[in-house]
């Protein structure tokens, strides 16, 4: 991730957790950006001292460059969010899972945006799977998990509501959103969750769902304006797999999902 630092703060590279800050003077030719961009897919990059060339290029690429400011922090305003068509949910669960990794996690608040890179998820099916909420069969409250591939799946697990979206054509199935790398909008996740370190906004589903404001009367509704998942740049990173975190039971196939290497997964690999 790239952000476009304005602030003066002396604290930016850590409450920002960038793993370097360079300078926007020394990037000038293109060869170098097109290696920042790349280096930007699994590092948290900062540039100070931007000029017009750097900024112009950086949009043209359609990246979601970040911009801190003293208070603030979003992504630039010319960038355009693609969001996933419904036929992208429309699949197995499985496959679903594994492809929204790299994606963005799109919370829409009024005139400001809460913005994660998806980077773990797990797959739960219908009836046959152990694990599922749809185990016992179709209830009022887990009704949506029976909807067609694109809407919004929210239960309560520890007083927290569990985000997932709905996958497949007619089955039972969802994919659980387990953590997101905070990519803008953080300063309204920390006022949300009352945190100071960025590791503690989204490294968890109940705790991304704080940050992102998910709320029950969501449950059933179609992905959307005020919730979406849009494409981004960042390909090519590594998948690992596991079986799923905090389940009594499991199938013996892995369904959890995780981008690697990532600092902001609920749970990294021994």
């Amino acid at each position: 991730m790239l952000y476009f630092i304005f602030s003066k703060g002396e604290n930016i590279k850590r409450d920002f957790a960038l793993d370097e800050i360079l300078n926007g003077q020394e990037l000038k030719k293109e060869e170098i950006l097109n290696m920042l961009l790349k280096r930007g897919g699994t590092l948290r990059l900062g540039i100070v001292d931007i000029d017009e060339h750097l900024e112009r290029y950086v949009i043209d690429q359609g990246y979601p460059v970040g911009i801190i400011e003293e208070e603030k922090d979003y992504v630039h305003p010319q960038y355009q969010f693609q969001a996933l068509p419904f036929n992208f949910f429309e699949r197995d669960a499985k496959k679903v899972a594994k492809e929204l990794l790299g994606k963005l996690l799109v919370r829409k608040l009024g005139n400001d945006y809460i913005i994660g890179k998806i980077v773990e998820t797990e797959a739960y099916y219908g009836p046959e799977d152990p694990a599922s909420r749809a185990k016992k069969g179709k209830r009022e409250y887990n009704s949506p998990m029976w909807f067609r591939g694109g809407h919004i799946f929210i239960y309560m697990v520890h007083a927290n509501w569990m985000l997932n979206f709905t996958t497949d054509y007619d089955e039972a199935q969802a994919v659980l959103i387990r953590a997101v790398e905070p990519i803008a909008g953080i300063y309204l996740m920390r006022k949300r969750r009352k945190r100071k370190n960025i590791k503690e906004l989204c490294g968890g589903p109940g705790k991304l769902s704080q940050s992102f404001y998910i709320h029950g009367n969501m449950n059933g509704q179609k992905i959307g304006n005020e919730l979406f998942v849009a494409n981004s740049p960042w390909k090519g990173f590594e998948i690992k797999t596991s079986h799923r975190i905090g389940v009594t039971e499991d199938v013996e196939e892995h369904l959890r999902f995780f981008t690697y290497p990532n600092k902001f997964v609920s749970r990294r690999p021994k």
